[in-house]
């Protein structure tokens, strides 16, 4: 007879269990934009290996997909006009300087598991 193993459970929360994460409020070129307060770990590592090379075509990449990943598709629709309007002109630096915010919000607050 084999001797039984334990086996350790990892899941996400379920939504009674999960506490609510106010979205981060910011604004881009005169223009209130919300994202989600929390993204899954998977979006941030994504982010990290992606951007953490010398290739600056992958760096883009990997800025616009966190970007893209987020906020809800109607503020990223929003926010994609602003970024491509030619007339406000958003350099890349300020869209750095958004996922930096936006990266900064989210290590700040508390997960589930560590307000638990």
């Amino acid at each position: 007879m084999a001797a039984s193993r334990k086996i350790k459970s990892f899941a996400a929360p379920s939504a009674k269990e999960a506490a609510p994460v106010e979205p981060i409020v910011f604004e881009l070129a005169g223009t209130e934009i919300e994202a989600y307060g929390q993204v899954s770990g998977a979006v941030l590592l994504d982010f990290i290996a992606n951007s953490s090379g010398d290739n600056s075509g992958e760096t883009a990449k990997a800025i616009l997909s966190y970007l893209k990943d987020s906020m809800d598709a109607e503020n990223f629709t929003k926010f994609n006009a602003i970024i491509r309007d030619p007339k406000k002109l958003i350099q890349i630096e300020t869209l750095s300087e958004v996922v930096a915010h936006l990266v900064e919000e989210r290590a700040s607050r508390p997960t589930e598991a560590s307000a638990a």
